[in-house]
């Protein structure tokens, strides 16, 4: 298919991946509509999207977002249509009115089912079992009793809700994050059920992948050089590692998988990469592809790529405030970064900087609809995305 040909929906251009894949697309030449909930949001506003949109909240007015997606297509005559975030649940719930309403657009995403199994970590850590992929042994707690009793299987633990992301919905009694939450605040339940785990020691290594009808076609391992607050990263790596791609193929052929995939992993010092969660798609693995690189995977796929080690991209304003925040980090922080290029800040592209900053008004509006304070503690990862998650609860569209 040639750029001119190519109309492209992106939705969610908050996120930096978003900005990433938004201005590759356009350095491409492939025509990109750009939506989110709010109008500062960074990706919409690059050289990368030639039209942009705002729509209603995917989480918490799902008809309305997937009744303006479909305008979206009718209006820009859109045949491409790629989310960013959790809204591909919303996509994928309504993907036979949207094939219903426009026939011949190309949803790259999988169906709700397949989404489903993933994203649950319960069902996910099954799966790395069944398919023979390592992974820290399990015990599912779907209640507070159950809870407990599994947290007390190992001298050092990890447990995650089944549909938290993000870094929020973790409690653990060793590493950096210990001691933030009680134990006596975790209450499971059958429809919410937690994830304990004995704690692994290692790196944190993340992958990213573009498949199609389930052949890995590009492929790139990262890791978190910098983190924010110990739990996003804002500084990537890529890095040399068989074994995610490994991984990643077995999903993709079982799964039959067409879309974007991504996968956390713990490496242990013998090298094993264990399996921790699934992504089901873009995550900054995509900012340290090229933009041929990225384009032919998308649409004219041929023999599988691998991204290779050493490349390295930054959100930059991020490592400022953590300088900021942190000054006795100032020799690391900048150790971190060395030779890095920013996600936001593209060349000839600087507007996506200027409105992540700018897009800090979506974060008031977030404690506004909550009725939190400053003084509640919660974190900036949280206040990103909370009109895009997907919590597992039946969708009506």
């Amino acid at each position: 298919m040639s750029s001119v040909d190519t109309r492209v929906l992106a939705t969610t251009s908050r996120m930096p991946f978003a900005v990433d894949e938004i201005r590759k697309f356009g350095e491409a030449g492939r025509h990109v509509i750009a939506t989110d909930t709010f109008r500062a949001s960074p990706g919409s506003h690059s050289r990368g999207a030639r039209d942009h949109a705002i729509t209603p909240a995917p989480t918490q007015e799902s008809a309305a977002f997937i009744d303006a997606v479909i305008e979206l297509i009718g209006k820009y005559d859109v045949n491409w249509v790629v989310p960013m975030f959790e809204e591909v649940f919303y996509l994928a719930a309504a993907r036979e009115k949207i094939l219903a309403a426009h026939p011949g657009v190309e949803l790259f995403f999988p169906d709700l089912d397949t989404l489903h199994r993933v994203h649950d970590k319960v069902s996910f850590t099954q799966m790395c079992k069944d398919f023979g992929l390592p992974v820290a042994e399990p015990v599912t707690a779907r209640t507070h009793d159950e809870f407990v009793a599994a947290t007390q299987r190992w001298e050092h633990w990890f447990a995650r809700a089944a549909y938290g992301r993000g870094g929020m919905d973790i409690i653990t009694n060793t590493g950096p994050l210990a001691g933030e939450s009680s134990v006596d605040a975790i209450v499971p339940t059958a429809d919410n059920p937690w994830l304990v785990q004995q704690y692994l020691k290692g790196v944190d290594r993340c992958s990213w992948s573009v498949a199609h009808h389930g052949e890995i076609v590009l492929h790139s391992t990262y890791e978190h050089a910098l983190t924010i607050d110990d739990r996003g990263g804002i500084v990537f790596e890529s890095v040399d590692a068989p074994e995610t791609l490994a991984a990643a193929q077995k999903f993709a052929k079982e799964l039959n998988w067409h879309g974007q995939i991504s996968f956390d992993y713990m490496k242990t010092d013998d090298g094993t990469h264990y399996m921790v969660e699934c992504n089901p798609r873009p995550t900054d693995g995509c900012t340290i592809a090229t933009t041929e690189e990225f384009d032919t995977a998308m649409f004219a796929p041929s023999n599988l790529v691998v991204v290779p080690a050493g490349r390295k991209k930054a959100i930059e304003s991020a490592v400022l405030r953590d300088l900021l925040m942190h000054p006795s980090k100032l020799k690391s922080d900048l150790h971190a970064a060395k030779g890095s290029s920013d996600v936001y800040a593209g060349k000839h592209d600087v507007k996506p900087l200027l409105y992540s900053a700018l897009s800090l008004q979506h974060v008031y509006a977030y404690r506004k609809s909550l009725g939190m304070d400053r003084d509640k503690g919660e974190t900036l990862v949280a206040t990103q995305f909370f009109d895009v998650l997907y919590d597992g609860s039946p969708i009506e569209v």
